[in-house]
């Protein structure tokens, strides 16, 4: 069709009702339009349909023009082993349109046949004979400038006949149009008012630096937000390197090495103590929430004598050394990174 957004919404609708396969095919009836044809293939191929699926991917790689969706169809095609198109239904001729006027009304789609004109001057040629065999009679050359005339004279009447079928496909068209267009501008309507709604509502509520609950909320959220910053930027270290660690107060965190999968969090107080006894013991230290090894073990699915090496070469920490706050530091690193192995 001329329109391509119009065909584009017909086909939407019709791949969204209740009875796709029928809407798509009484469509394709009514259009021709390759690009119906091929949407009704990819419908019956995603329902296991694979026979009517090929034959209409043929069917669409006959009538596409341009040479990547016509390759595109016939690759499918030839992929689900089609050897001949799907058969058309034949048009549904719609109300006030008349015998002689809708076959010509049927050029004008995406993949219909030649012009009028062309076909005209085809058969003439065709019925025409040859002039060495045709017998010489008196007048002859006049006789073929008549037929010249006459065949003008169908062209000129092929023409206004195509065009009076036009512009009653355009009248027939117009309920359409508009009712797409109307159904075009309520969607737009609804996603301006549900912007709307939504910026009213971000704007309504209340403020963390207002004057709503404690005034120091808004500095502790900072803080915590700095801190997580700082904490993500540090280098990660192997385990057997973090004898290097600060012999203060923090929190460390250990993850994989690609840095994706957290497993665990702590607050302790000397860094440089906590974060190698990971390797070395299997129980739970004092105000460690839980073993890490065994917890390790039933999270991946591996024998626990294995979790050590699976530490060494696997895994890397990062900390941040803090004199104070640790533990509330660590609840927020918790709740944000959710740790596999802190419940």
């Amino acid at each position: 069709m001329a329109d391509w957004k119009q065909i584009t919404a017909r086909i939407r609708r019709a791949r969204t009702g209740k009875d796709p396969a029928g809407q798509l095919t009484n469509l394709f009836s009514k259009t021709r339009d390759a690009m119906v044809a091929f949407e009704l293939a990819r419908y019956f191929e995603a329902n296991g349909n694979n026979a009517d699926a090929g034959r209409w991917y043929l069917t669409a790689a006959e009538r596409f023009r341009r040479a990547d969706w016509k390759h595109k169809a016939q690759e499918s095609a030839t992929r689900l082993g089609a050897t001949e198109p799907a058969e058309i239904p034949a048009p549904t001729p719609r109300a006030g349109r008349s015998a002689d006027t809708a076959p010509v009304a049927e050029l004008e789609v995406e993949s219909a046949a030649p012009p009028a004109v062309e076909m005209v001057e085809t058969r003439e040629t065709i019925e025409a004979p040859p002039a060495a065999a045709a017998p010489a009679r008196p007048g002859g050359q006049e006789h073929r400038r008549g037929r010249g005339r006459r065949t003008e004279r169908e062209q000129r009447g092929h023409r206004q006949r195509g065009g009076h079928a036009g512009a009653a496909r355009e009248r027939h068209r117009e309920p359409e149009v508009r009712q797409e267009a109307a159904e075009e501008a309520e969607t737009t309507h609804r996603q301006k008012e549900t912007h709307r709604a939504g910026r009213e509502a971000a704007e309504s509520a209340p403020s963390l630096r207002g004057k709503y609950g404690d005034p120091g909320l808004s500095s502790r959220l900072t803080q915590l937000e700095m801190n997580f910053r700082r904490l993500l930027a540090c280098p990660p270290t192997k385990l057997d390197e973090a004898g290097k660690a600060p012999a203060g107060p923090g929190v460390w965190v250990l993850t994989d090495s690609d840095l994706t999968t957290y497993y665990y969090v702590e607050a302790c107080q000397t860094l440089r103590v906590a974060i190698p006894a990971i390797l070395r013991g299997n129980a739970a230290r004092r105000g460690e929430s839980v073993a890490i090894k065994p917890a390790l073990s039933e999270h991946l699915g591996i024998p626990e004598a294995r979790v050590a090496k699976y530490l060494q070469d696997h895994c890397v920490v990062r900390w941040l050394q803090m004199d104070e706050d640790a533990s509330y530091f660590a609840h927020f690193l918790i709740a944000v990174l959710r740790p596999a192995l802190n419940g």
